[in-house]
C-alpha cells in the first residue's frame, strides 16, 4: 500500500469533516475523494474512518439526523490537540511527499531549497523532554543565557509544560521550583538534561498552555490577558497576512480598494511588535491605543538611529 496516497486521503476526510461542519454523506465523501486521487470505493473510505480513530485516535461520527458524517472533539483541549495533531501530519505529509518524490540526491539543489538552521542544536533534547511529559516528571539542567558572556548557569529543577516551536527554534514552557514561578527556556541553551523520580504537581499544570494559545511567539508573562488589536494593511500586503495568518484568532473587519483590516485577540508581547514592524509602512495599528503609541515610539527611535548615520 503507498503510505503517502494513504496519509493523503486521511488528511482529506479529516478536513472534510472538520469545522465548519458541512456533515458530508458517505457517497459525497467517495465523490470527493475519487475527483483528487484514483478511483475511493465506499469500503476504502469506511476503512479509512476506523482506522484515522484507532491509529491517531480522532474519531469521526455519523449524524443520521445530519446526512452525514463530523468530526467528533468534545472540548476545547481536544480541539487545541487535534489541531497541533492535524499539523504533525501535515508536516509528515509533506515530508513523505519530498522524499518519495526524490529518487537521487542529483540536482536537488536546482528544484529544491529548505529553511535550514545548522546553528541550532536544541533538538536534541525533545526524546528526554517529551518522556518526561508524557510520565509527568521534573527534569534538571543548566541553562546558559545569551546575554551573559563566560556565563556558567545555574542548575535549574523544572516541572516541564509545554514544548513550543518558534521560528525554527523550540522552547519549554515549565514551572522552575526554586523561583516558584512559571518560566519558558530555549533549548539551545540548555545543558546536561536529565531525567528525574520527583512527580510533576498536577496542581499547576494546565493554565499556562491555556494562555500560552493567545501569544505569538514566545513570551507569555502569566499575568498578561489577551487584548483585541485592529491592524491597517495596505492592499498590496493584505493578502499576504490573509493567506498566512498572523494569529489563529485573525478575522476580517472591513475591506476597501485602499486597505483592509484584520482583529486579532493576542497578548500584546514583543513578538507581536516585531511581526508588525517587519511590515514597516504597509500597516497601521489602530488599536488599542497603548500598543499604537508604542509602535509610534519604535517607528521614531528607529527613525532616529538613520537619521543620525545619515548626517
Amino acid at each position: 500500500m503507498d503510505q503517502i496516497q494513504t496519509l493523503r486521503r486521511r488528511l482529506h476526510i479529516i478536513r472534510m469533516v472538520d469545522r465548519p461542519f458541512l456533515y458530508p454523506s458517505l457517497k459525497k465523501l467517495v465523490a470527493q475523494l475519487s475527483e483528487d486521487f484514483d478511483a475511493v470505493s465506499v469500503r476504502t473510505v469506511e476503512r479509512d474512518i476506523r482506522a484515522i480513530g484507532a491509529v491517531y485516535q480522532i474519531y469521526i461520527r455519523n449524524d443520521r439526523r445530519k446526512g452525514g458524517y463530523y468530526l467528533d472533539l468534545p472540548t476545547d483541549e481536544d480541539v487545541a490537540d487535534f489541531e497541533q495533531f492535524v499539523q504533525l501530519l501535515e508536516r509528515r505529509e509533506r515530508l513523505e511527499f519530498l522524499t518519495s518524490s526524490v529518487a537521487s540526491i542529483r540536482g536537488i539543489g536546482r528544484y529544491l531549497q529548505l529553511e535550514h538552521n545548522t546553528q541550532f542544536t536544541g533538538n536534541g533534547h525533545l526524546p528526554l523532554l517529551w518522556q518526561a511529559l508524557q510520565t509527568g516528571r521534573c527534569v534538571e539542567f543548566v541553562y546558559r543565557k545569551f546575554d551573559k558572556e563566560a556565563d556558567e548557569g545555574k542548575l535549574r529543577r523544572v516541572e516541564p509544560d509545554l514544548l513550543l516551536e518558534y521560528r525554527n527554534r523550540f522552547y519549554l514552557d515549565c514551572f522552575d521550583l526554586e523561583a516558584n514561578q512559571p518560566r519558558t527556556f530555549g533549548l539551545d541553551r540548555l545543558h546536561g538534561l536529565s531525567l528525574t523520580d520527583q512527580p510533576i504537581s498536577t496542581a499547576r499544570t494546565g493554565q499556562r498552555r491555556t494562555d500560552r494559545r493567545h501569544a505569538i511567539g514566545v513570551t507569555c508573562p502569566p499575568d498578561l490577558e489577551s487584548q483585541r488589536v485592529v491592524l491597517r494593511f495596505q492592499t498590496s500586503e493584505a493578502n499576504y497576512v490573509r493567506s498566512l495568518p498572523l494569529h489563529s484568532s485573525q478575522r476580517l473587519i472591513q475591506e476597501t480598494p485602499d486597505f483592509v483590516d484584520l482583529e486579532l485577540t493576542v497578548i500584546l508581547n514583543h513578538e507581536l511588535e516585531r511581526e508588525i514592524l517587519a511590515f514597516g509602512e504597509l500597516v497601521e495599528v489602530l488599536e488599542p491605543a497603548e500598543l499604537r503609541e508604542k509602535m509610534a515610539r519604535r517607528v521614531i527611535g528607529l527613525l532616529s538611529h538613520y537619521r543620525a548615520k545619515s548626517e
